[in-house]
């Protein structure tokens, strides 16, 4: 009589439930958007979403206290970054809780295309004392989805300190420059004339 290898029930369920967990992680998005305020003055527009670069960098330590605004002279080396499609669908349901546009549109046509850069610095600091200063830098463009013609530029700024690796100084780093970007496109009057 020969018996065939079968695994026991209880190992194969916590297999199968192990894989489940582990994909299930995978499609956490880059950033909680839910700690969001609705805004008072949202714009009249219907908006299309699209993350045109996304890249994280370690820089020079102390490279955020330097005179030198510009970060991007000071990296030392890229960090992997997640897919941008993952990105866009966290800041449309951002901006979908912010209510920023009339409308989030993710397939179609919208009014105006709202294309975002968004780079993440991390100052390792200049000693073992000093904590890691974490920095999100957004620029967006606003342009015409009919003729491609950038209308108006935004950018926001957020910074945090944490310890190495800490994912939430990160997130709160992002999530200040996401607020400071979107607060000054619903302050901006020249948007309501476009």
């Amino acid at each position: 009589m020969t018996r065939l290898c079968r695994w026991p029930q209880p190992l194969s369920w916590n297999a199968f439930t192990l894989a489940v967990l582990l994909l299930a992680g995978c499609t956490k998005p880059p950033f909680d958007p839910s700690p969001v305020v609705p805004t008072t003055s949202p714009l009249p527009y219907s908006a299309k979403v699209k993350v045109s670069e996304i890249g994280r960098f370690e820089v020079d330590p102390g490279a955020s206290l330097s005179t030198d605004p510009n970060l991007q002279n000071h990296v030392r080396r890229t960090a992997a970054t997640r897919d941008p499609t993952e990105w866009e669908r966290a800041t449309v349901q951002y901006l979908t809780t912010r209510k920023t546009f009339k409308r989030v549109v993710q397939e179609g046509t919208a009014d105006l295309d709202l294309t975002l850069r968004i780079h993440l610095y991390i100052d390792p600091g200049l000693s073992r004392d000093f904590s890691h200063i974490y920095i999100a830098a957004i620029s967006a463009t606003l342009s015409d989805p009919q003729t491609g013609r950038s209308l108006m530029s935004y950018s926001g700024f957020g910074k945090k300190a944490g310890d190495s690796n800490d994912d939430p100084a990160m997130e709160q780093a992002l999530l200040a420059a996401y607020h400071d970007l979107f607060g000054k496109m619903e302050a901006d009057k020249r948007l309501l004339s476009l």
